[in-house]
């Protein structure tokens, strides 16, 4: 049973965004989930161009 799991990835994960605390599960194969949604996935990605750009 361990040598199966070894191979397959977690069922599902904590969301990415240290302000979300949402736990997520992985529907199906592709990439890997890193946020709980697309909202937090966005949330985050804007965050982070606003600090590039405030640090320049």
């Amino acid at each position: 049973m361990v040598l199966i799991w070894d191979h397959q990835r977690p069922p599902g994960g904590l969301c990415a965004s240290p302000s979300c605390q949402n736990v997520y599960l992985t529907q199906g194969s592709g990439l890997p989930r890193r946020y709980c949604s697309r909202r937090c996935a966005t949330r985050e990605r804007v965050a982070s161009h606003r600090r590039s750009r405030a640090a320049r």
